[in-house]
């Protein structure tokens, strides 16, 4: 809503509510620039060809409303013909997609609908279709964004371990420090666990607010950058280095994102600490 109101003007961007017989396949319209806006989000993770796919489908889906509906929507335009049905997305990376646009926009244009204009057009956008900066302040307008992920399943937690002898061993030894020998198990099983949650959250917010992921993203290469010149802060004891490493982070994030959830920022400055505490970054006395 926020970024169709920096394109189109904060009176001239109308929302169509859904909850009372449907929306006629229309989220966003401006009857002044004639134009339809449905919003679309493939849920994440999947590859290029899946999520081309799912676009496709959905621009079928939603045009056969809008033929289907032709009636309605005339009257939403006040009999302006439409001249823009564009399909909103966070990530836009095929040229299949385009393709089908244009297939679409024959299509509609040979059936010469009323409700339609002659140079009607199908097209997708991203969030690189605004304005720099645009996106950025559309999320900082945001009281709080909150991601969610599912949890690494028992099954790719083995299947990490497997892979990464050298980063578990490496955990052991630290983490030994902290619980004592024989107790470290645990702790290593939890830092894999907050590792692969923080990595799966910062791969959402790459998806879904790339401007909040850079700001998080380069909180957190400072905080290492300072790690590795400075040593960790809050010593001697490994818990009491752990904790303060872990608050000045979560702190850090939160200042540079400010309408991440904290609990969101919480879970990725653990998935750090965590990484650092495997690789080189971070260490005990």
């Amino acid at each position: 809503m926020s970024l169709l109101q920096g394109r189109h003007g904060s009176f001239n961007i109308h929302k169509m509510p859904a909850g009372h017989i449907g929306d006629l396949g229309i989220d966003f319209y401006c009857t002044g620039e004639a134009v339809i806006y449905q919003c679309f989000a493939v849920e994440e993770p999947v590859d290029i060809s899946k999520r081309a796919k799912r676009q496709k489908e959905k621009i079928t889906t939603d045009l056969g409303k809008l033929i289907k509906n032709s009636n309605e929507i005339s009257k939403l335009f006040i009999g302006v013909p439409v001249r823009n049905w564009i399909l909103l997305v966070p990530i836009h990376d095929s040229k299949d997609v385009n393709l089908h646009c244009s297939k679409k926009t024959s299509d509609l244009r040979n059936l010469k609908l009323s409700h339609l204009d002659e140079n009607f057009e199908v097209s997708i956008q991203d969030q690189s279709s605004f304005p720099a900066g645009t996106v950025g302040a559309a999320i900082s307008a945001l009281t709080n964004v909150s991601l969610r992920v599912e949890p690494p399943t028992p099954e790719e937690l083995e299947s990490w371990q497997a892979g990464s002898p050298n980063l578990l061993a490496n955990a052991t030894k630290k983490l030994g420090k902290r619980t004592g020998v024989g107790k470290e198990q645990a702790a290593v099983s939890a830092a894999v666990e907050s590792f692969l949650k923080g990595n799966a959250l910062i791969d959402e917010l790459r998806s879904s607010a790339p401007d909040l992921h850079e700001r998080v993203a380069g909180a957190i290469t400072r905080h290492a950058r300072r790690l590795s010149l400075a040593g960790p802060s809050g010593g001697p004891a490994p818990s009491a280095i752990l904790h303060s490493e872990s608050e000045s982070l979560i702190g850090a994030i939160k200042d540079a994102a400010p309408s991440l959830s904290t609990e969101n920022a919480y879970e990725i400055a653990w998935g750090a600490i965590s990484d650092w505490v495997m690789r080189c970054s971070l260490d005990f006395p």
